[in-house]
C-alpha cells in the first residue's frame, strides 16, 4: 500500500474513531439523567422551539448574505438565498456521507452556479475560514471584557485553542498565497510523478491553484469587501451564539447573557481542534463541560439539544429538501 493510501486510510480510521469514543463518553456522561432530560424536553414552550427555528432560519439568511458577499470578488452573479442553500446543501452531505463529502458537495454547487472549481474551493475555504476567525474574535472579546469570572486553567484553554485556530487560518493564507509553496508542489510533483494521466492532474491543480491564489490575492486587497465578509461572519455566529441563552434563561433569570456567549465562544473555539465529523461529539462534551456548572447537566443538556436542532439538523432538512426538489426538477428537464 501506497503512503498515499496509508494516509488516507489512517484519517477514515482516526475521525469516526474520535467521534465515537466522545459521543459513547457523551452518552456515559448523561446516562442517569435521561428521563430527566427527556421530561424537560416535553416542557419546552412551543413558542421557545419556534423562537429556535427562525434564529437557524436567520443564520442561514446571514450565511447566505456572507457568501454573496465572497463571491462578490468573482463578478459572477449570485444570489443571496443560493449562498443560503450552498450551506444547507453542505450541511446535508455532511450527515449522509459522515462529513467526508462536505466540501465536494459545497463545491459542486458553486460550479452548478457557474464558478469554476477553484473559485468553488476559494468560496469554500473562506466561509471555512470566516466562521473560525468570528468565533475566535467573539472569544478574544470575551475574554478581555469577562477573564475574571473563569479559572486559570480554562482560560489558558480557550487561549491555546484560539492560537491553533488562527494558526490553521494562517497555515491556509500561506498556502493560497504563496508562490514558493506553489513552486515546490510543481518541484516535488515533477521529480514523483511520471505517469502521463497523473501529470495530467497536477497540471489541472497547478491551474486551480493559481486561479485560487488570484482570488485570494483580489479579495485581500479589496478591504472593503473584507470587512464586510468578516462582518456578516460575526453577525451570523452571534445569531447562533444567542441560542442558549434563550433557551436558558426562563428556568436561570441569573444567568448573564454575556457569560452565555463567552461560554458558547469558547466552546466552539475549543470543538474546532478537534478531529470529529463536522465537530460531532468534540462539540456536545465541551458544551457541557463548560454549561453544567452553571446551569446543571439536565438544562444544560436540553439546551445543548434545542442549539443542535438549528444547527445542525435544521440545515440539514433544508439542504435536503433542496436535494430532493432539484433531483427532480432534473429528471423532467
Amino acid at each position: 500500500m501506497s503512503e498515499l493510501k496509508q494516509r488516507i486510510t489512517m484519517k477514515a480510521i482516526i475521525k469516526p474513531t474520535i467521534f465515537f469514543l466522545l459521543i459513547g463518553y457523551f452518552v456515559k456522561y448523561l446516562w442517569s439523567s435521561f428521563d430527566a432530560i427527556f421530561l424537560e424536553l416535553l416542557e419546552t414552550s412551543i413558542w421557545l422551539v419556534l423562537i429556535v427555528i427562525f434564529l437557524g432560519i436567520i443564520y442561514q439568511l446571514v450565511e447566505g448574505k456572507m457568501v454573496q458577499t465572497i463571491i462578490k470578488v468573482t463578478e459572477k452573479p449570485f444570489r443571496s438565498w443560493e449562498g443560503m442553500m450552498a450551506s444547507c446543501y453542505a450541511a446535508f452531505y455532511r450527515v449522509v456521507t459522515f462529513g467526508a463529502g462536505t466540501w465536494l458537495a459545497e463545491i459542486n454547487f458553486y460550479h452548478r452556479k457557474k464558478l469554476t472549481i477553484s473559485e468553488g474551493v476559494g468560496v469554500a475555504v473562506f466561509r471555512f475560514m470566516l466562521f473560525k476567525t468570528a468565533a475566535c474574535v467573539l472569544a478574544i472579546f470575551f475574554l478581555i471584557t469577562e477573564w475574571y469570572l473563569f479559572s486559570t486553567e480554562i482560560v489558558l484553554v480557550v487561549i491555546i485553542c484560539i492560537f491553533i485556530n488562527l494558526l490553521i487560518n494562517g497555515i491556509i493564507l500561506l498556502a493560497a498565497l504563496s508562490m514558493p509553496l506553489q513552486i515546490l508542489f510543481v518541484i516535488l510533483c515533477d521529480r514523483w510523478i511520471k505517469k502521463v494521466k497523473w501529470r495530467a492532474k497536477v497540471d489541472q491543480v497547478n491551474l486551480q491553484i493559481n486561479a485560487l491564489r488570484q482570488m485570494t490575492s483580489d479579495l485581500m486587497r479589496k478591504k472593503k469587501l473584507l470587512f464586510e465578509m468578516i462582518f456578516w461572519g460575526i453577525v451570523k455566529a452571534l445569531i447562533w451564539f444567542i441560542i442558549p441563552y434563550i433557551c436558558l434563561k426562563a428556568d436561570h433569570p441569573e444567568f448573564n447573557l454575556f457569560i452565555s456567549l463567552a461560554l458558547i465562544s469558547f466552546v466552539t473555539v475549543i470543538s474546532g481542534v478537534i478531529p470529529t465529523p463536522g465537530g460531532v461529539g468534540s462539540f456536545e462534551i465541551s458544551y457541557m463541560i463548560f454549561f453544567s456548572p452553571y446551569v446543571g447537566k439536565v438544562d444544560a443538556a436540553s439546551s445543548l439539544l434545542l442549539y443542535r436542532f438549528a444547527t445542525f439538523i435544521l440545515p440539514f432538512i433544508i439542504g435536503g429538501a433542496y436535494t430532493f426538489i432539484s433531483r427532480k426538477k432534473t429528471e423532467k428537464d
